[in-house]
């Protein structure tokens, strides 16, 4: 019978290629010209970089802490939980928009706004996705070091949010702005019945 850290890994791993391959696969599926790494890092889009650098960090902590079987069972049970959320969140909102999506913090030529699906709920569903597969590594590795990152990644995302939002309004104007009035950035409001 398998170790219990050797479940863990497996499944962490698991989790994190059906989140990318998700992405990936609804995004071509709908035919967004998904870039290859040389022009993604020549676009100089320095918090994609801390982003992705953090993503790694975060990993591989959650990783080590599992290797070297110094995390908390249940914190890192729980920590699948935001994982799990990710990749759901993240499967809707590539869904949602298709052939828009990008990595780089600008809008394509044909770009829209998109005003349907998740994205009548929160204007920036994937950074959602992102924040909340950050902090399910970090529960993994339930130590100081994910906590660390997690800030910096939040810290990325809010700088690079920022930019996306900046750009939106300038290409969109009154449109753009009327819907970020309607939509809230990150947390959906909660309706009462």
């Amino acid at each position: 019978m398998m170790e219990t850290n050797t479940i863990l890994f497996i499944a962490l791993i698991a989790c994190i290629l059906l989140n990318n391959y998700i992405g990936l696969y609804i995004s071509r599926k709908h035919g967004a010209k998904i870039p290859w790494w040389p022009s993604i890092i020549k676009s100089r889009d320095y918090t994609f970089y801390l982003i992705y650098i953090c993503y790694i960090a975060l990993f591989v902590n959650a990783i080590i802490s599992i290797l070297k079987e110094e995390y908390i069972f249940s914190l890192t049970l729980l920590g699948f939980i935001p994982i799990f959320l990710s990749t759901y969140i993240n499967f809707i909102a590539r869904r949602d928009l298709a052939r828009y999506w990008s990595p780089f913090a600008t809008s394509g030529k044909e770009q829209k706004i998109i005003r349907d699906g998740i994205y009548s709920k929160v204007r920036h569903p994937i950074y959602l996705s992102g924040l909340i597969l950050s902090l399910g590594f970090t529960l993994i590795a339930g130590n100081l070091y994910g906590l660390l990152f997690l800030i910096l990644s939040l810290v990325a995302f809010v700088t690079r949010i920022k930019k996306e939002e900046r750009e939106l309004i300038t290409k969109f104007g009154e449109e753009y702005e009327e819907y970020a009035k309607e939509t809230p950035l990150l947390i959906p409001k909660l309706k009462r019945k």
